[in-house]
């Protein structure tokens, strides 16, 4: 009898750590994911120095979210945790012009770096700074990305309405299966090689939550529709 309660005793406890093993993984997993992104940079004068405790001011041209920040010793900001959108971005101090530079694009996860310069004279002089254009390279991480936006998801022909066939617009991306009747109308997410890595190594997040079937690691929970992009 004590060593089947014995036994008992050590199954519970191995179920528990299992427990506290799978809660640590999920926890993981989830803090890894991320649907926002981060805007940060340095203001500096014309001399290149920098200029501590600037008021700076992010603004989402579209929702007017505002988010402000204040430069430390060094000149530097961030914002982070910010919706996907285009922002305007001001910078101002005492004895400074006010510096604006708008059309900043942020997408999920994309890590951008906004340097501003202050030009002396009064608050109530503005500077407009010649707005973004193009797509901006990341100089705050190594991290190589790309973004598929909305509109390429819209407008080009997708056989079958596969989103996952938009990956091939992506340098470094390989098709690894011939049966092109798979690649366009199937739940698998393993058809494609990302810069030399196996198939199965690749992820798929739906708003920051998972999309893969655990087993096969290749195949997603649901298959979500372009329009749903």
């Amino acid at each position: 009898m004590r060593d089947v309660k014995n036994s008992a005793i050590r199954l519970l406890a191995y179920f528990q750590l299992c427990g506290l093993l799978l809660l640590t993984l999920c926890a993981f997993n989830v803090e890894a994911q991320t649907i926002g992104g981060r805007i940060s940079g340095t203001v500096k004068d014309p001399t290149g120095a920098a200029v501590p405790n600037a008021a700076v001011t992010i603004t989402n041209k579209a929702t007017n979210l505002l988010r402000t920040a204040t430069t430390d010793e060094s000149g530097f900001y961030t914002v982070t945790n910010l919706p996907a959108g285009t922002y305007t971005i001001e910078a101002e101090q005492k004895g400074y012009k006010k510096a604006v530079l708008a059309e900043n694009s942020v997408t999920a996860d994309s890590r951008l770096t906004v340097d501003l310069t202050l030009e002396p004279g009064e608050v109530s002089e503005t500077v407009l700074i010649a707005t973004s254009s193009g797509e901006t390279v990341n100089t705050t991480s190594g991290e190589v990305a790309r973004v598929i936006d909305g509109q390429q998801v819209q407008n080009l022909a997708l056989n079958g309405r596969n989103y996952i066939q938009l990956l091939s617009l992506v340098p470094g991306v390989a098709l690894i299966n011939d049966d092109q009747l798979e690649l366009t109308t199937s739940l698998a997410t393993g058809n494609q090689s990302i810069n030399g890595n196996r198939g199965q190594t690749n992820n798929v997040t739906v708003d920051g939550g998972i999309n893969l079937q655990s087993g096969s690691n290749a195949s997603q929970i649901n298959n979500v529709g372009i329009d749903y992009i």
